[in-house]
């Protein structure tokens, strides 16, 4: 029997195969979704094959000209892809395709540019919804204010699920939760169960401090929602730190303290590393005024930036820690030897302040603050070398600071019996406002 020669029969039928397709004329838009489906499988020859047979069609179309665009921007080649995008958009501008194209490549880093041929769509087609295309452009490309502003000119009941989605998260971000939170309701009265929805009520009505509010979304979001619906940024599913984090704060709001720590140690046990959960978690024992913890969890916060994000800022906030702990005064107004050491503590770190920021008088300031409360009778004058720069660095501008290292000085020299120079502190005083009632009264007991 014959063998058959199988390979040159197999390259004749795939000559036979492009020949048959070459003269279909209804065929350049399946030639240019087959190029499209080589590009998606990483396949840039053989999406270039696919887009030479549909450019060789009698019939031209939008689509096998982008296909070419796509393959320019595979290869990196983004000048070659805006080119050919625009050819699409000339040789049709009815046609969103080529528009569309142009869009995808430039949302996220060029917005601006993706919204103009939007508004350049919107003057040929004003079926193709490009309002809310101009939104989710603004949204994609990070330009928040933007989106939100665009959402605003949209009629809600025409926005679609992820739509309203984007329009409560930008409002969220931009820090108008109330707004935030009125779009949520409007849409979950068709997604009761939506994740995202119902993390994002929790969200904004702890960020108003509407703690009976929260506690109501929050059991609606933990117990409620379908955690398939949605991925986190993370694109796991479910549940993520700053949830724990957000459910703690209101737990606090709540006065159930405990509670609300066990929520914070989920936060840490899901992502310890992060420098934002340490970071939060501190504030929220601030907000319990757990000043030990806090300064702790802070310290934890500080020990993982980079030496170039330690900041003075960073330092500073530190010691304001340290001398809320040192002035705590719920359980006891003597000044015990933890609160000395925590004043201690502070006046060592807004030193460094000053080392850092020498161009500041807040250092300084807070130094002298700080022993003021080491030194309760004011007879040893702790504070006074403090309140002596703040005064040095600050006559020219005014301010409460500096008022406040007037009084200090007064008062000073007035324990110590120097009533010259108490005088002297108390006229600075009155020249900057002359009813200050503690400087008058200081004035008649000399």
């Amino acid at each position: 029997m014959k063998r058959i020669k199988l390979l040159p029969i197999l390259f004749l039928c795939w000559l036979c195969s492009d020949a048959i397709i070459a003269k279909d004329k209804n065929t350049p838009d399946q030639l240019a979704a087959l190029g499209t489906a080589c590009l998606r499988q990483g396949d840039i020859t053989g999406a270039e094959r696919y887009y030479e047979l549909g450019r060789r069609q009698k019939r031209i179309t939008t689509s096998v000209i982008c296909l070419a665009g796509d393959i320019a921007l595979a290869k990196n080649d983004r000048r070659q892809a805006d080119y050919h995008y625009g050819r699409a958009i000339f040789f049709d501008p009815r046609d969103p395709t080529g528009y569309m194209h142009y869009v995808n490549m430039h949302r996220e880093k060029e917005p601006a540019l993706a919204v103009a041929k939007l508004q350049q769509l919107a003057t040929y087609r004003k079926d193709c919804r490009t309002d809310h295309l101009i939104a989710a452009t603004w949204y994609a490309g990070n330009k928040i204010a933007e989106a939100a502003a665009a959402y605003d000119s949209i009629a809600i009941d025409s926005l679609l699920r992820d739509e309203l989605v984007n329009y409560a998260m930008s409002t969220y971000l931009l820090k108008d939760y109330q707004k935030s939170a009125d779009i949520v309701v409007h849409a979950r009265v068709s997604h009761t169960r939506d994740l995202v929805l119902n993390r994002l009520l929790m969200y904004n009505y702890t960020e108003l401090k509407l703690y009976d509010k929260a506690l109501e979304a929050s059991v609606d979001f933990f117990e409620n929602s379908d955690r398939s619906l949605a991925a986190d940024s993370t694109g796991e599913r479910g549940f993520t730190y700053l949830d724990y984090i957000y459910y703690g704060y209101v737990l606090n709001g709540n006065g159930r303290y405990e509670e609300a720590v066990s929520q914070f140690n989920k936060a840490l046990q899901l992502n310890g590393e992060r420098t934002d959960v340490l970071l939060a978690i501190s504030k929220a024992y601030q907000q319990v005024e757990d000043y030990p913890h806090a300064v702790d969890y802070y310290l934890r916060y500080m020990q993982k930036l980079e030496s170039e994000e330690r900041t003075a800022y960073v330092v500073y906030e530190l010691g304001r820690l340290y001398y809320a702990q040192g002035t705590d005064t719920r359980n006891s107004t003597d000044l015990t030897p933890e609160k000395t050491e925590a004043l201690r503590q502070a006046d060592e770190t807004f030193a460094e302040v000053v080392r850092l920021r020498p161009d500041s008088y807040l250092g300084d300031y807070w130094r002298a603050r700080t022993n003021v409360a080491l030194d309760p009778d004011t007879k040893r004058g702790l504070a006074k070398p403090y309140y002596q720069r703040v005064i040095e660095m600050t006559a020219d501008r005014g301010g409460s600071q500096l008022t406040e290292a007037y009084k200090y000085l007064a008062y000073y020299y007035y324990v110590n019996k120097d009533y010259t120079n108490a005088l002297k502190y108390v006229s600075k005083i009155l020249d900057i406002d002359p009813n200050d009632d503690y400087a008058r009264r200081l004035k008649e007991s000399m």
